[in-house]
């Protein structure tokens, strides 16, 4: 396993023992294009650009913290119109998407960004049919003063969820 990267039983499964390795081209080009355009912070937030000009929810003031501001601004659900509606090849190409987004994406960090970074990729069966497999990214800063987004990966048993930090962003993504 990844030294920095947290996850519950479900996406481990997922994963298998040789987990994963991505490239920047599983990343569909929408997505390619959110993290061409960088991370801005706004205030003490760290946001990407291109999301942050799209947001229109609660506004920053509002938050009891910057944590869960910054994941509700940066977060997505991944493109999958294009997959097939169940099976391996879904979960699979859902993975790849959603893991090679979160690494090229925490790679863009600057490095000189006050506060670390961290990516949270999480599986679930939704969509209007219920039964629909679907991907969900997001991200937001860690600080030593405030909780952290997710505090106990394992107490989420509805969904696969995982958090990768930038240190292990080298050794998930092939070159």
């Amino acid at each position: 396993m990844i030294a920095n990267t947290r996850m519950n039983a479900w996406m481990s499964a997922h994963l298998g023992a040789g987990g994963i390795r991505v490239r920047e081209e599983d990343v569909p080009e929408p997505f390619r294009l959110i993290v061409h355009e960088g991370w801005t912070v706004d205030g003490d937030a760290h946001l990407l650009t291109a999301l942050r000009s799209g947001y229109h929810g609660t506004v920053r003031s509002e938050w009891r913290d910057v944590i869960p501001y910054e994941a509700a601004v940066n977060g997505r659900g991944m493109m999958d119109y294009d997959l097939p509606e169940a099976g391996r090849e879904r979960l699979d190409a859902l993975l790849r998407r959603s893991l090679g987004y979160a690494c090229i994406a925490l790679r863009a960090v600057p490095e000189e960004q006050k506060w670390p970074v961290l990516g949270y990729v999480s599986l679930s069966e939704g969509g209007l049919e219920g039964g629909l497999l679907t991907a969900h990214v997001t991200f937001c800063s860690e600080r030593p003063d405030l909780p952290r987004y997710v505090d106990d990966v394992n107490a989420y048993s509805q969904e696969a969820l995982l958090e990768i930090s930038q240190q292990d962003v080298e050794l998930l993504l092939e070159a």
